[in-house]
């Protein structure tokens, strides 16, 4: 494997793509912790209708779990459901579905519906949830490095080639860029795609001179709100403990 022999698989999370009973038996052969999304058909409706404890997790969040088995012979054991249920009047951008035998339900019309299955016995169901979250992003890290790295665009004409540079441009550059993002350009607020990034400060002109026996970059800025705001990224980047030691700030 490319990432090497010690390199161990903790968990897996998939979307509801991957909900066939052979994909998760192969899972549960090789002893692997598996939560995948549930597509919400009208059997699973009826089984979440049947769930009678919801456990709160915040505000306008719920969840629940059942236990399963489809009809189908190739489903040879019942397995466990988490059902996660999101108030549109408290949480008006909620994710999840609203399942079509529910529309004309009073007491369910105005939520919002997520379902899990997971062979991870031990877990709350709200902790099944917090960890099948974060799978939620793929899409826009796969996005960004689209747009933001140019990564469909890499092609050296060799297969290994390639996988090199796109291995180097996932793993090391936009590793840079989220620490970037989160420690240096945006560290308490919600962190800004590369594109964003290199319009605001990547891309601005400047010119290489030198100042006594030191290079000097001088960038133009417009703007005092600006300036100040790439005053103190660069002096940020300047006491990071692993860097080259030739940043200086001046004004």
């Amino acid at each position: 494997m490319a990432l090497g022999a010690s390199f161990r698989i903790n968990r897996v999370l998939c979307d509801s793509g991957f909900y066939t009973i052979e994909f998760i038996e192969h899972l549960e052969l090789n002893r692997l912790t598996y939560i995948i999304s549930v597509p919400i058909s009208h059997t699973i409706q009826r089984e979440i209708l049947q769930v009678k404890q919801w456990h709160t997790v915040s505000k306008g969040v719920e969840v629940g779990e059942f236990v399963f088995q489809h009809y189908d012979h190739k489903w040879t054991k019942p397995r466990r459901y988490v059902v996660v249920r999101q108030s549109i009047s408290k949480r008006p951008k909620s994710l999840g579905k609203q399942p079509s035998l529910f529309k004309d339900l009073i007491d369910w019309s105005q939520y919002r519906i997520s379902v899990m299955i997971t062979n991870d016995l031990l877990s709350l169901p709200e902790e099944i949830w917090r960890r099948y979250r974060p799978r939620a992003n793929d899409e826009n890290v796969i996005k960004d490095l689209k747009e933001g790295y140019s990564f469909e665009t890499f092609n050296v004409n060799n297969f290994w080639a390639t996988e090199a540079v796109l291995t180097m441009i996932a793993l090391v550059f936009h590793n840079l860029i989220v620490y970037l993002n989160r420690t240096i350009l945006n560290p308490h607020q919600s962190q800004e795609q590369l594109t964003t990034l290199r319009h605001k400060y990547f891309t601005l002109p400047g010119q290489l001179g030198s100042g006594g026996r030191n290079y000097v970059l001088r960038l133009s800025v417009q703007g005092r709100k600006m300036r100040a705001k790439i005053i103190s990224v660069i002096r940020r980047i300047s006491m990071i403990t692993h860097r080259l030691n030739c940043i200086a700030v001046d004004q």
